[in-house]
């Protein structure tokens, strides 16, 4: 419990508290619908193309949440990289991603896909490109 407090990723903000407020009202239902739906087609997109074109990267698909952790142990084994070489190339191709060890995944990256689908497609795009089958 200590280890997870320290990172403030469960504390919610005033912004967050009204957002989660507005969205299980009446008025908030169809909004909720629509975003769940987003982000479960974003989730399905990215697991899908991590397995048909980032060979050595397995990602189990998430429950209940929009954060995508994958395990790139046996790509950067097989291309001799470490995970800060990873992640600093989807860096300087302009995709966010967070270095997975805070979360206790010591080859992981983490990834929001809370995004519209064109930014998810092109992020994928990118790292596809640049940064694993370069």
């Amino acid at each position: 419990m200590k280890e997870s407090s320290l990172s403030h990723y469960n504390m919610m903000n005033v912004l967050s508290m009204h957002a989660l407020l507005g969205a299980y009202q009446p008025e908030g239902y169809e909004w909720t619908d629509e975003l769940c739906e987003v982000l479960s087609g974003n989730v399905s997109f990215a697991c899908d193309y991590i397995d048909r074109h980032f060979k050595g990267v397995n990602v189990s698909r998430p429950e209940g949440t929009y954060m995508l952790f994958a395990d790139c142990t046996n790509w950067c084994t097989a291309h001799g990289k470490t995970i800060e070489d990873v992640e600093k190339a989807c860096w300087d191709v302009g995709v966010a991603v967070q270095d997975g060890r805070m979360f206790f995944g010591p080859c992981h990256l983490r990834m929001n896909l809370a995004s519209p689908r064109s930014r998810i497609e092109e992020a994928f795009r990118r790292m596809d490109r640049y940064v694993f089958n370069r």
